[in-house]
């Protein structure tokens, strides 16, 4: 098979450049041919260098993440798409918040299927984003893939259009392989590790982890944040002496040390999300969380004993009682990263997301398929 890939923006890191570069890997592992079109170049050089080795051909317009305004994206993608046009293509993907996609379509041709992703909340207030254009991409999209059934829901709603379907991320296994997952002991005098990982925005409740950390009841816990943000430079941190800032991880390696020094995973929301990547790699190393209940963080919550999904509005006062009665059941042993890791494999796996999209797509080479989805999508890496 051939696909045509269009991604808006692909920066150096981040959880949607992960979904989409293993995506085309795992397509291109069956034999078929992935082209990658981009328009910016600021994907990091180890994604480049392991899409160099497969089927898999990258496009991007030679301008950085960013400093590329529309009108020379669009010609851009206008000429490189009238090139692509005269090659047959099965299936075209789009992603993302933009409305160049429809661009990306005018490279189809007979019997063509065309895809759209979309990876965020779909709630009103990112509604009230969307452009006019982008709308229309939504609308006119043949076929409509959400990241979370919260998300489908909220796209039939607005769009007021069927056929809207939820597939999950396709992400890397974190934790190794299944049965290296142990579970962890603990006495009544030992500190907690509680973390976050991501993009430092208010909306993700750092202020509320710092304003946590200061709370006496929660002494035994401290707190590390991974990531950066302008809204949070590293000396905002330092009037917080329980709150450890560790700045932002650049590789596969370094987030598993990450995951693997956690005893829990937090993301306190303050905006609807769609399915959050973070909480998804957290399960693949075995680790419960706590996190507020927005969007499709609930569709995560698999098993009840090793969640905790705090109402969206709670006060403080209610979100440190939470989080100390959720800290004592990892300390007694109610928690398992076993049967953590196990609802990771049974409902977010590369071997079961992997196959969900291989089929989506019509992918046929049985042969290599097999091959590559026993393995797991994460081998690619090594």
């Amino acid at each position: 098979m051939k696909l045509l890939f269009y991604a808006p923006q692909m920066a150096a890191y981040g959880g949607m450049e992960r979904h989409i570069c293993l995506l085309a890997q795992l397509c291109a592992g069956t034999g078929s041919q992935i082209t990658l079109v981009t328009t910016s170049n600021s994907l990091n050089e180890t994604w480049r260098r392991e899409m160099g080795g497969t089927n898999v051909r990258l496009k991007e317009l030679p301008i950085e993440r960013g400093q590329a305004g529309s009108l020379t994206k669009s010609l851009w993608l206008f000429q490189t798409v009238i090139r692509l046009k005269s090659l047959h293509w099965d299936v075209i993907y789009s992603n993302g918040q933009s409305g160049l996609a429809q661009l990306s379509w005018m490279a189809r041709g007979t019997n063509t299927r065309i895809i759209h992703h979309h990876h965020t909340a779909a709630d009103e207030k990112e509604q009230t984003t969307w452009s006019s254009s982008f709308r229309s991409v939504l609308k006119s999209a043949p076929e409509l893939v959400g990241c979370s059934q919260s998300t489908c829901e909220r796209l039939r709603n607005a769009l007021r259009r069927d056929g809207t379907t939820f597939l999950p991320y396709l992400t890397d296994d974190l934790g190794g392989l299944s049965e290296e997952i142990s579970e962890r002991t603990y006495s009544a005098n030992d500190t907690l590790n509680f973390g976050f990982v991501g993009r430092l925005t208010l909306s993700k409740g750092i202020d509320t982890i710092c304003a946590l950390s200061e709370m006496p009841e929660l002494g035994h816990i401290r707190w590390h944040i991974y990531g950066e943000g302008e809204e949070y430079p590293s000396s905002w941190f330092d009037r917080f002496p329980r709150v450890l800032w560790h700045g932002r991880y650049k590789t596969k390696e370094q987030y598993s040390k990450i995951l693997e020094s956690l005893d829990a995973l937090v993301l306190l929301s303050r905006h609807n999300e769609g399915m959050p990547l973070s909480l998804i790699e957290a399960m693949s190393a075995g680790m419960p969380w706590i996190a507020t209940d927005q969007g499709g963080t609930r569709e995560l919550a698999l098993r009840e004993e090793n969640c905790v999904l705090i109402p969206a509005g709670a006060t403080l006062e209610e979100i440190s009682s939470q989080v100390a009665l959720f800290a004592k059941k990892i300390q007694h042993g109610h928690t398992s990263r076993k049967t953590q890791r196990s609802s990771y494999d049974t409902a977010f796996s590369p071997r079961t997301a992997g196959a969900l999209w291989l089929r989506y797509f019509g992918v046929t080479n049985a042969t290599s398929k097999a091959s590559l989805i026993g393995s797991g999508v994460g081998s690619l890496h090594r």
